[in-house]
């Protein structure tokens, strides 16, 4: 993967559809470092037997907008041709008034303009 491309992530149970820019610079055959500057969000995808992967610590924001860092464990899966793909996180501890818990959402990348 190279260049600009838009993820759509879709949050059902919240009602709730987001978009965020992730960049993608190639370092090697079935390798991409990918950064998305606005969440700070990076880490190197890998492509493996047509499936790419990242896998990252992430932040979780609440309701409110308050930020708990590092709180969730994050595995990035979409599929080569259709960009289409899940997240699994599993929040390491109780945050947002929750218990620790896991979930997965669906998203999708698109070539930016």
């Amino acid at each position: 993967m190279s260049g600009h491309y838009l993820k759509t992530t879709t949050d059902p149970g919240a009602g709730r559809t987001f978009t965020e820019n992730w960049y993608f610079t190639p370092c090697g055959d079935g390798c991409a470092d990918m950064s998305s500057p606005a969440t700070g969000l990076s880490g190197r995808a890998m492509l493996v037997d047509g499936q790419w992967t990242i896998d990252s610590t992430e932040d979780i924001v609440c309701k409110g907008g308050v930020t708990e860092g590092n709180a969730a464990n994050a595995h990035y899966m979409w599929d080569a041709n259709t960009l289409t793909g899940t997240v699994q996180v599993v929040q390491n501890r109780g945050v947002c008034d929750h218990p620790p818990q896991s979930y997965s959402l669906s998203f999708r990348l698109v070539k930016a303009p």
